[in-house]
């Protein structure tokens, strides 16, 4: 199951030439083997603006090492061709992929975890993109961008967005009528509602030191059953969300100037813009229990194929754009980046938009990258559609759904 993972078209007006990491941030090995070639598969099929910032940093290091890097520039689906590929000896030697296929990638052997020769320095990264980048207690591969979810506000309508969720409510609550709404979200999908569900202490699988553990669940904790409570309550006792609410619904409101407020992220910035919406954006209220909301961030990695017959020197070129892609990617195409400096930048922090994404990833945690989240998304958004109807409790969702799930990963791979 894959989410929905839209390229952010973000206009950033920045030179790429201002787009350079400060040499003492980053760290590379020394020693390079020469005469090796490498080929990358890439995410940014329908993106060329990504692709070339991509590849003029790569042919940096080509040139720094020795060495020549290749990039077919057509695999398309290369998310479901990998495996194969990869397995055939024709994959690619680095793969870009976001973080939640990583486990898997990695549980069936298809990805080479971090030699210490590739000198990896985790500390230059946000925590949420180590963490994403991390398998069963490995290192798989190297953050390049964030996203997640945060509150769009309308100024026209809402000219300074709420601090509280009962706030949010009085505010959204005047200015709902006929077809104009003061607050929207996607309330059945797990991706939007996870920011509930993470801020009150519920989870999908217990995060440990050494990862994810499927074999133990979450949604049913009394942090999780509050969450469901609480949505419940937004959609049925205030009234804000049309139980039948999806994405293309909310969206579109935002879009044509009748909604207020929505929950979303950085890929909807381009339209909103273009459709002439005064919009800002803003951490979504803490929550009634004081708590910060905790949305799903998605991480865009490098990895390395084990099939590669060059893997030392594929983890040495994933390590190098690592550390100088995220700023001349910023610049292509508004990916925020998962580099601390980069993200500190100057050109980075101006942007309300990486600002807002930034923000949010603070206290946000990373979707799980385990094999077993891939069945996950269908059992909870069939509990949360009954949820938002009223035809199930916060308590009955939570215990309907867990065991829906701990079913479906029982049965995986029969």
């Amino acid at each position: 199951m894959t989410r929905k993972k839209r390229v952010v078209a973000l206009a950033v007006a920045v030179a790429a030439a201002a787009m350079m990491v400060p040499a003492a941030a980053v760290s590379h090995p020394a020693a390079h083997k020469k005469g090796v070639t490498l080929t990358i598969w890439d995410y940014f099929v329908n993106s060329p603006k990504e692709r070339d910032a991509l590849m003029k940093v790569a042919e940096q290091w080509a040139k720094t090492t020795g060495n020549t890097v290749t990039n077919p520039g057509d695999v398309t689906d290369s998310l479901t061709k990998y495996p194969l590929a990869a397995k055939s000896g024709r994959g690619p030697d680095v793969f870009q992929f976001p973080h939640d296929r990583l486990g898997s990638f990695a549980a069936p052997g298809l990805l080479a975890p971090a030699p210490s020769s590739a000198n990896v320095n985790t500390s230059l990264y946000a925590p949420v993109g180590v963490a994403a980048s991390t398998y069963k207690g490995k290192l798989y591969g190297l953050p390049i961008a964030l996203e997640t979810t945060f509150l769009f506000y309308n100024k026209a309508l809402v000219p300074t967005p709420p601090k509280t969720w009962p706030q949010l409510i009085s505010t959204a609550q005047k200015l709902t009528s006929g077809d104009t709404y003061g607050f929207l979200w996607n309330p059945t999908d797990l991706y939007y509602d996870y920011a509930f569900i993470g801020g009150f202490g519920g989870f999908v699988f217990q995060p440990t030191k050494n990862g994810f553990n499927p074999k133990r669940l979450g949604l049913a904790t009394p942090g999780a059953v509050q969450a469901f409570q609480f949505i419940q309550d937004l959609v049925i006792k205030e009234k804000l969300v049309p139980a039948t609410t999806n994405y293309d619904i909310m969206d579109g409101k935002f879009a044509s100037g009748q909604a207020g407020m929505i929950i979303n992220g950085p890929w909807a910035v381009q339209n909103y813009s273009a459709k002439g919406i005064n919009f800002g954006m803003a951490p979504l209220p803490t929550l009634p229990n004081a708590k910060p909301t905790a949305p799903f961030v998605g991480v865009q990695l490098f990895g390395v194929n084990s099939h590669s017959k060059h893997a030392k020197e594929a983890w040495d070129l994933v390590n190098y754009l690592s550390t100088h892609l995220p700023l001349p990617l910023y610049a292509a195409s508004g990916r925020v980046p998962a580099l601390t400096t980069a993200a500190n930048s100057k050109a980075v922090q101006a942007s309300a938009v990486t600002k807002a994404v930034l923000a949010a990833a603070k206290t946000g945690q990373p979707m799980p990258n385990i094999p077993e989240m891939s069945v996950v998304w269908t059992p909870v958004g069939n509990s949360l559609q009954l949820l938002v109807k009223g035809d199930l409790t916060a308590k009955q969702a939570a215990v309907q759904m867990t065991n829906q799930v701990a079913k479906a990963i029982s049965t995986m791979g029969k």
